[in-house]
């Protein structure tokens, strides 16, 4: 009877542990930042925490991700104006290293706190922001 048990757990364990995990889940993030173009896939700036909007201007934002071990995984960049979401661009992602970007027409008057979360197969695994100020 032991025997049989101890079998029972063994291979149940050995089951488990072979499981596939989510495509992302041994991925990475290995860059993301805002940006003001992406040029041949790579962006040309580094925005900082605080955009300033100047009076009839209109401002575009990139966000760049850089991504590795994710193929397979789908990937969405959901832009959130002070916590609520404004838009959501997804990605296939098809290969081991795959940089991807979005980008928001800011316009005078969508000041706030814009974040975008980094979701991968439906879970938020990080998240960036940057204040949006009238320079009046």
């Amino acid at each position: 009877m032991w025997q049989v048990l101890t079998r029972f757990i063994f291979t149940s364990i050995l089951s488990i542990s072979m499981m596939s995990l989510p495509a992302w889940a041994e991925g990475t993030i290995a860059r993301a930042q805002f940006s003001t173009d992406v040029i041949d896939r790579e962006p040309i700036d580094d925005i900082g925490p605080t955009v300033k909007v100047e009076y009839g201007e209109i401002q575009n934002v990139y966000f760049f991700t850089d991504l590795r071990d994710m193929s397979g995984s789908q990937v969405v960049h959901r832009w959130k104006l002070d916590g609520d979401a404004q838009a959501d661009v997804a990605f296939d992602i098809g290969g081991d290293r795959w940089r991807v970007w979005s980008s928001k027409r800011l316009l005078p008057g969508f000041d706030g706190t814009w974040s975008v979360d980094i979701v991968v197969d439906d879970l938020v695994v990080e998240s960036h922001s940057f204040d949006y100020v009238d320079d009046y």
